[in-house]
């Protein structure tokens, strides 16, 4: 039986763990892991076997599986190439395309996102973690903007991971009581400009602007400029949404899901995905 695990995304403990899993529990004279990668500099898919000698040699958790761009996995359809045909099972650790045409090879997904991007699924591994973090870092900036007084609205423009709007980017901006930012249409700029009239008027002396990597923040600014105001960015990126301490939530999801990816393996089940429905793993 070969195995290869794939994963999309910033690196989280929680990915790790479920890797680590495979190699204690499958990994043996019958079964081998691998973990699939894209090797930047020869531009190639490489299959590395993960054994538990393997294991104790790597300097981090997140070595066990290096991160796939998943743009490129999705434009060339690596689940049809020959390299992984070779394979039993896949195992995606992240939202990709399964593509429509047969393929011998089970694969699985795994609600993998810090993003909470999967449908049907309540929760994905990372968000929980990712949106404490975010939320942390913005009263991190709070404590500090309220201590000190500028005579003007410090405008803090707090940036996320992310290209499109996204569940993360919402219930953060909600969590802290910012401003989320969708585009420089004339209606978003009039409510934006509304905001910053208001807490003028009342003297108060920051507020929240909040936004992913879809808004251009120097462009963006031209459009403030007829205030005055103390323009901060503060950008968030990956790594201070993963990191190596998940909340309880995501350690709870990754103990489901770990023995549902190991389950999987041995059931020799069919191609399909994990969710997270009612706060249990369903394989559907």
């Amino acid at each position: 039986m070969k195995i290869g695990v794939v994963h999309f995304g910033c690196a989280l403990e929680g990915t790790a763990q479920i890797v680590r899993t495979l190699i204690e529990d499958l990994s043996s004279e019958e079964t081998t892991v691998y973990a699939i990668e894209w090797n930047h500099t020869s531009k190639e898919l490489q299959l590395r076997e993960l054994n538990k000698r393997s294991q104790k040699t790597l300097t981090t958790t997140y070595s066990l599986c290096h991160a796939f761009p998943r743009k490129v996995w999705d434009e060339k359809s690596f689940l049809l190439t020959d390299e992984l045909q070779e394979l039993d099972q896949v195992i995606l650790l992240g939202v990709s395309n399964i593509p429509e045409k047969a393929t011998k090879v089970n694969v699985l997904q795994v609600p993998v996102s810090i993003y909470n991007s999967v449908d049907n699924s309540q929760f994905t591994l990372g968000y929980d973690t990712a949106l404490n973090s975010i939320v942390n870092s913005i009263e991190s900036v709070r404590d500090t903007a309220s201590s000190l007084s500028y005579g003007k609205v410090r405008l803090f423009n707090v940036q996320i991971p992310g290209n499109q709007q996204s569940r993360l980017l919402y219930d953060a901006a909600l969590a802290v009581g910012a401003e989320v930012v969708t585009g420089d249409s004339p209606e978003e700029l009039e409510r934006l400009h509304n905001h910053i009239k208001q807490k003028e008027e009342n003297e108060d002396g920051y507020t929240f602007f909040m936004m992913d990597h879809s808004t251009d923040l120097t462009s963006f600014e031209q459009h403030f400029s007829n205030f005055d105001l103390d323009w901060k960015i503060v950008v968030i990126d990956d790594s201070q949404c993963g990191g190596p301490y998940p909340t309880a939530q995501d350690r709870l999801l990754a103990n489901q899901l770990k023995t549902a990816v190991v389950k999987w393996c041995k059931d020799n089940q069919p191609t399909g995905q994990l969710l997270i429905q009612d706060n249990k793993v369903v394989f559907k």
